[in-house]
């Protein structure tokens, strides 16, 4: 599943960007977590951008399925992949517990699209914070970052209650962008 993230992140950001752009209302994220319903099976997400040309939040449906778990003699940890017409959010955090809290990926990718905007080329604008440490990285994750390095600064809090958890973040691109955002997973996996 690690090997997948970063190919449907390009192909999720190459689909967006050709997609026709919905306005967005600046907003604070809410903290409380959306009503459940029976079908959803899916997890959901808000991120917000507080300043630049994508101010903003940015909602995700109840579509996608959220990883929490422990793969081998690996650490429990949390993946997954969001998108909607405007945007994609990648959300990678290796190791969930608290001494490891605030090592994490955010990936948010917004089409550059303008409504009505007829383009030949498709265009987006990525948004990355990334402070999860080389030693939590696969080889590939480190050959992808290998000329980034760590970005950006972040602070996470995870609450589980159930068959459900709520991971929610706040962070610093590198250029000063404020993110802001929470993932909630409806799916809770411990497998060996």
């Amino acid at each position: 599943m690690k090997r997948l993230v970063p190919a449907l992140l390009s192909a999720l950001a190459m689909t967006i960007a050709a997609a026709p752009a919905l306005s967005e209302t600046p907003s604070l994220p809410s903290m409380t977590p959306p009503p459940a319903t029976g079908a959803s099976i899916g997890s959901s997400a808000s991120i917000s951008l507080g300043s630049g040309p994508h101010k903003g939040k940015y909602d995700f449906a109840p579509t996608e399925a959220c990883v929490l778990t422990a793969f081998g003699k690996k650490p429990l940890g949390l993946s997954v992949v969001f998108t909607n017409e405007r945007a994609s959010m990648s959300v990678d955090m290796p190791n969930i517990d608290e001494k490891h809290a605030n090592e994490i990926q955010v990936v948010l990718v917004v089409s550059d699209a303008k409504p009505g905007d007829v383009r030949k080329v498709a265009s987006s604008v990525t948004y990355e914070i990334d402070t999860r440490p080389d030693a939590a990285l696969e080889p590939y994750q480190k050959a992808e970052r290998a000329n980034k390095g760590l970005s950006g600064k972040a602070t996470t809090a995870l609450m589980q209650k159930g068959n459900a958890a709520m991971l929610t973040f706040s962070g610093e691109t590198p250029t000063g962008v404020k993110v802001e955002g929470e993932v909630n997973c409806r799916k809770v996996d411990a497998a060996q």
